[in-house]
């Protein structure tokens, strides 16, 4: 939407990609670290270019035990973000992929919390 201004499933899809990938990478859609005129699509994209740089993007309080799941959840969220919408799968194929992960995708809560000494954000994420 933000680029075509056009409100359709495939734009849906995209948003739902970009959150997605901001619950598996603890990331914000946009970020200085990404670049000039970059967001979180571009820089997941550069980053999975091998196993060891995938892993790299996944939020670090996500558990060891589940960190492929993770993984999986982060390519459904490539797959939906495609710069193509007609290569974009649809939401209910979004939601058959995220209950094929195993165990289901649930995410439990997110908490922000406000460091006292700090004044900083953190976000927690059960899983």
């Amino acid at each position: 939407y933000a680029y075509t201004y056009k409100v359709n499933e495939k734009s849906d899809v995209y948003s739902f990609g970009v959150v997605l990938m901001e619950l598996v990478t603890g990331k914000r859609p946009i970020e200085p670290e990404y670049g000039d005129n970059k967001d979180i699509v571009y820089w997941v994209s550069n980053k999975m270019t091998s196993k060891e740089s995938v892993m790299d993007v996944l939020d670090s309080t996500i558990p060891d035990t589940l960190r492929e799941d993770a993984v999986k959840v982060l390519r459904i969220a490539v797959l939906c973000t495609a710069r193509l919408p007609s290569l974009r799968p649809s939401m209910r194929t979004v939601v058959q992929m995220l209950e094929d992960v195993e165990p289901p995708c649930r995410l439990v809560s997110i908490k922000i919390v406000k460091d006292i000494d700090t004044g900083s954000l953190k976000k927690e994420s059960l899983f």
